[in-house]
């Protein structure tokens, strides 16, 4: 069991401890004017925060005369956050401090189509974890990520590989044994869109995100809020692309140039950098038709590419991409190629489930 944060928050405290989550130190008077709050109001939500060592109030000498600024700290490793990815042939454990401080982290490749063997491996992480946490450390929550079609919106997943077997695991309940904290269960997906979010500090208010993994998984964002549908699949854009040998997983990507790592990708071959461009070819057309029905479905502002390729095959796979389908083209076929409002499409490398996981975690503990 891990130790679980005791302190009944108030939305003002949650709202407090996300801002400096998200943004680090803050003075007093910044929060004051950035809230609205009265500074008697603020007052109050700090002290029982002081007192129980969650932050700390820092006096910070700016000119000669008055008394000296406040800037309110999170104390390091005090508040924690428990992040957990579960995919097809990943599974992995990341625990931070809310300031975003990594305490511990690791992942363990294999065959995860059974929940048993998955499980296996999460609760020797786990364990560990738990012996990493600081002194006196407490834990906000656990947030999973996970990969697989949502059964019951929270609960339960139906993962590759092991269909039947995960559709009657309740892997939030399993979790939560374990842990003893609040759980989260994400699709894997969704999750890495909060981490583009608090990354960029702002996202255009309409966005879509294609995860591009050891699978295909997708998410989107309509006025600024993430879209779960009716049973937590809304997005689920990987049902839209043919399975076979041309099928842009990020996996399948790496196979076409015949690397096991992106990282031997300046020493490849010419002949092989160019069969694999010539794969791309065919990818870019299994791909492009499910980016041609978000964009008329969905009209995003921008269309992330979730996954870690090297600049040289995002640019590439990018270039390849038409978001305007044949029918489209035949019915606007008199506008101007800059009148068609389509939305840009940007690669986004840092594709981390576990990381994400902790951010599912704090927005579940700190928003609203």
């Amino acid at each position: 069991m891990f130790p679980s944060f005791a302190l009944p928050l108030t939305a003002i405290q949650k709202d407090l401890l996300r801002r400096l989550a998200l943004g680090g130190p803050q003075k007093r008077a910044g929060l004051i004017a950035e809230t609205g709050l009265s500074a008697q109001t603020i007052m109050r939500a700090i002290a029982p925060l002081r007192d129980g060592e969650v932050l700390r109030e820092i006096p910070i000498r700016i000119g000669e005369r008055g008394q000296p600024a406040r800037e309110l700290r999170l104390n390091p490793g005090r508040l924690c956050l428990l992040g957990i990815s579960v995919a097809q042939f990943e599974v992995a454990v990341c625990l931070r401090d809310l300031a975003g401080t990594q305490l511990y982290r690791r992942r363990e490749e294999g065959d995860f189509g059974a929940p048993d063997a998955a499980l296996a491996g999460l609760e020797r992480m786990l364990d560990e974890a738990r012996d990493a946490l600081p002194a006196g450390a407490d834990c906000l929550g656990a947030g999973i990520a996970a990969q697989g079609y949502m059964l019951e919106p929270g609960r339960r997943v139906a993962a590759r590989g092991g269909i039947s077997a995960w559709a009657g695991f309740d892997l939030h309940a399993r979790v939560t044994e374990i842990t003893g904290l609040p759980v989260v269960l994400e699709n894997d997906s969704r999750a890495l869109a909060l981490c583009v979010r608090d990354s960029l500090g702002e996202l255009p208010g309409n966005a879509f995100f294609v995860h591009l993994s050891s699978g295909i998984g997708g998410g989107q964002m309509v006025d600024g809020q993430m879209v779960r549908g009716a049973w937590g699949n809304a997005g689920a854009v990987g049902g839209l692309i043919p399975r076979g040998p041309d099928r842009p997983t990020e996996t399948q990507i790496r196979a076409a140039f015949g690397l096991s790592d992106w990282q031997d990708l300046p020493r490849l071959p010419p002949a092989l950098y160019q069969a694999g461009l010539d794969w791309l070819d065919r990818a870019a057309a299994q791909l492009s038709p499910a980016l041609q029905a978000i964009a008329a479905l969905i009209d995003p502002e921008v269309i992330f590419l979730l996954c870690p390729l090297p600049d040289e095959i995002a640019e590439a796979l990018i270039a390849r991409l038409s978001l305007v389908s044949e029918a489209r083209v035949s019915t606007l076929k008199g506008l101007a190629p800059d009148q068609l409002r389509l939305p840009r499409v940007v690669c986004w490398p840092s594709a981390a489930p576990d990381r994400a996981a902790c951010i599912v975690a704090r927005d579940a503990a700190l928003v609203g």
